[in-house]
């Protein structure tokens, strides 16, 4: 198996590249200024937990994404949590479609920085849930 550097075969995630996001997705990763916090639901091995006292200025200034595959995708929309938006709490959740790998989100856990470049990314376990 061969993981390329930073994830995926091309400069960015996207089309054909391994790692890929619909482009309404990429759009809106790509437009988010200032601070990125980000996880990974890979192989629905992990239950989403919700955010406790977040504020009003961090909702309105940070993003927060939720990268997810089909298979944590299909989890969640039976459980009835995942909404049309897709929107989950204050997370925004994307799904992330032929990986390389299998159930390893750890790969893209420690390499924020290959999808969201300008911006200050924080893992999700920087925030007590």
């Amino acid at each position: 198996m061969n993981v390329h550097y930073g994830f995926v075969k091309r400069s960015k995630p996207g089309h054909e590249t391994g790692f890929e996001i619909n482009d309404a997705n990429l759009f809106e990763m790509e437009h988010c200024d200032g601070i990125v916090v980000a996880s990974v639901i890979f192989g629905n091995y992990y239950i989403m937990q919700q955010q406790k006292n977040i504020s009003e200025a961090a909702k309105e200034n940070v993003c927060f994404y939720m990268l997810v595959d089909e298979e944590a995708e299909a989890f969640m929309k039976n459980s009835s949590s995942l909404n049309e938006k897709k929107i989950v709490g204050i997370w925004r959740v994307v799904i992330v479609h032929n990986l390389p790998y299998r159930r390893n989100g750890k790969v893209s856990k420690h390499l924020p920085h290959r999808i969201w470049r300008v911006v200050t990314v924080l893992p999700a376990a920087f925030f007590v849930f």
